[in-house]
């Protein structure tokens, strides 16, 4: 599953699920998250899409979580399934 955060400013990030849940920790409700964008100080619409395995995005970027220097900072990838 997908998390889809639209900013006000037209930005838009994609998120896995389970990497949200490794990140900020499991049973929280999505819209409680907290998103972050360079251009804005945003209003955030947050809506959750499931990718069928068989119909998966051909050119969806999404923002993975990864561990630099103690510090958890967020880098871009081709969505793979």
């Amino acid at each position: 599953m997908l998390v889809k955060a639209e900013f006000s400013c037209g930005n838009v990030r994609y998120h896995r699920s389970a990497d949200l849940m490794m990140v900020f920790g499991g049973g929280r409700d999505p819209q409680s998250l907290n998103f972050s964008c360079d251009r804005c100080k945003p209003s955030i619409k947050i809506t959750l899409l499931e990718v069928h395995p068989e119909h998966l995005p051909k050119r969806l970027m999404i923002h993975k979580p990864m561990k630099v220097g103690g510090k958890i900072e967020w880098f871009v990838e081709r969505f793979r399934g």
